[in-house]
């Protein structure tokens, strides 16, 4: 099987010679060559540039065998489509003007990443053209509740305190900004899709610290609206969420194909939790990779092993590899789930 096939078969749970592998952030700091391109652009100058973004979502595959490649972006591009400004200091982004009230909320305009967004579009069909048919292309967007925080926050938020404060204290502007959201991510992630996308991811990365009530009245319920939008297009969704533990049943419930898990869940147990009904992506902990090479492969062995030859593994870590990652262990991982092959 070539990369392409094992990847979209274990999205399907069907079987592989192995499990297919890739990472998240694997176009990213820790390689010298992306660091080289960034001394010449800016972060932005590279996501609207196709040139650019294909030559950096290249870079990981040209040193690693991996099965997948997901385009290079960002997920705050949908609310500077919808008329935030996105500004990247030291430090994290920053969106302005933050979405408090509801004049704040009129002040949006509608998603339309058809023209907001081609620059995307347009990086996919050129990444498909350089990389060939062997390998999957992946296209992503941050999730509803994710982008919500984002937005309201005006940043990253550990805690999400203004988000919730605007959830609890005026439901029907926090729900009408979620379904605003939704729609406009639904319509990205068929760009994406369209433009060559051969699955797609959803991140979700603060819904973990939800409350199960507040999970799925302001994460999963949209997470929903955006699968139930994809439904038809017959290709797989995978739903990442960091912190998944505490929400994995109705996780599992949110339409999606796959869901990754992060390193706090055995996979074994996830597995039993959602009854094999759906793929599973993950789950070495980031940090394994700055260890020895024994212990890493020690790890992934671990970790397939505990699946005991079930379907519907896609190996990954936990959650994205780490600027100060060594690219010695990154190799070492990958090269162990290649060396998985029956």
């Amino acid at each position: 099987m070539n990369g392409r096939e094992r990847f979209l078969a274990a999205c399907n749970r069907q079987p592989v010679d192995r499990p297919p592998v890739w990472v998240m952030r694997q176009a990213g700091r820790y390689l010298p060559e992306y660091m080289e391109v960034r001394a010449k652009h800016d972060f932005l100058e590279v996501c609207r540039s196709p040139e650019l973004v294909t030559e950096v979502t290249m870079q990981p595959l040209r040193r690693f065998n991996l099965d997948a490649a997901i385009i290079f972006s960002d997920i705050l591009v949908v609310p500077e489509a919808m008329g935030q400004q996105v500004t990247y200091p030291k430090g994290g982004p920053r969106l302005t003007p933050t979405i408090r009230q509801a004049s704040d909320l009129e002040r949006l305009k509608e998603c339309e990443p058809e023209k907001d967004l081609a620059y995307v579009g347009d990086a996919l069909r050129l990444m498909r053209q350089t990389m060939g048919e062997d390998r999957a292309l992946l296209g992503f967007a941050g999730a509803p509740y994710t982008l919500a925080t984002y937005m309201v926050e005006g940043g990253g938020s550990r805690h999400q305190e203004q988000t919730k404060r605007l959830a609890l204290g005026d439901p029907e502007l926090m729900d009408e900004l979620l379904e605003r959201l939704a729609d406009g991510v639904a319509r990205f992630l068929k760009l994406q899709i369209e433009a060559g996308a051969d699955a797609v991811q959803i991140f979700d990365t603060w819904a973990g610290d939800l409350s199960p009530t507040d999970f799925e009245r302001l994460a999963l319920k949209p997470a929903r609206r955006v699968t139930a939008q994809l439904a038809d297009l017959g290709v797989p969704i995978i739903y990442f969420m960091n912190g998944i533990a505490a929400h994995l049943e109705a996780a599992a419930d949110s339409g999606a194909t796959a869901l990754g898990i992060d390193w706090r869940l055995d996979l074994a147990e996830a597995r039993r939790r959602t009854g094999g009904k759906l793929a599973l992506q993950g789950n070495l902990d980031p940090l394994v990779l700055s260890g020895p090479t024994a212990i890493i492969r020690e790890r992934v062995r671990a970790i397939h092993d505990s699946l005991d030859g079930a379907p519907g593994h896609i190996f990954n870590l936990g959650h994205g590899v780490l600027p100060t990652t060594p690219i010695e262990g990154v190799a070492a991982f990958v090269d162990a789930v290649v060396e998985l092959a029956k």
